[in-house]
């Protein structure tokens, strides 16, 4: 397996094709009091399978401006790309995906060794980045990288099909 930078319009199939599904048997409550915010795990009534649009990597709204893929015998099995935001010194994690077949062999490990030697580069003080309350198993991946929580957001998706989901926001300093 081997990393290298990503071309947004040579990468674009290959990159929209990683199976993004994750299961989970537990979601995150998020708990907001005056000056704490806390996730409680809950365990749902049934598995919970969430697939994130690999379409929103390209949309104009995702405004990444440097990326990198994981492949493996010429087969992309990762994505990773991010944002540099100067005036406070963070480094946004716009997407970070290792195909479903390929998770538990350090790929996003290697993603985020090279995310974070650029951000560093770059003079960033953290890497940030936003994922949902249903994504437990990425939290836990995260923090075992040395991600911590540092905010929530339970009104971001209001008025999405996601509404019940809160939005959860993690960094890490460099």
């Amino acid at each position: 397996m081997r990393i290298r930078a990503a071309d947004r319009g040579a990468d674009r199939a290959a990159v929209s094709a990683i199976d993004t599904a994750f299961e989970t048997r537990v979601a995150f409550d998020v708990v907001v009091r005056a000056r704490g915010i806390e996730l409680v795990e809950r365990e749902l009534a049934a598995p919970l399978v969430k697939r994130y649009p690999m379409a929103d990597a390209f949309a104009a709204w995702s405004t990444w401006d440097e990326g990198w893929v994981a492949e493996d015998g010429g087969a992309v099995c990762g994505f990773a790309a991010v944002e540099y935001e100067a005036w406070h010194g963070r480094l946004v994690l716009w997407h970070l995906y290792v195909t479903r077949a390929r998770r538990r062999e350090g790929i996003a490990r290697a993603l985020l060794a090279e995310v974070e030697r650029r951000g560093r580069a770059l003079g960033a003080e953290r890497v940030w980045l936003e994922t949902t309350s249903v994504n437990v198993p990425g939290i836990a991946a995260y923090e075992q990288l040395g991600y911590a929580l540092v905010g929530a957001d339970t009104t971001v998706y209001d008025g999405l099909p996601y509404a019940d989901e809160a939005a959860i926001y993690l960094a890490k300093r460099l």
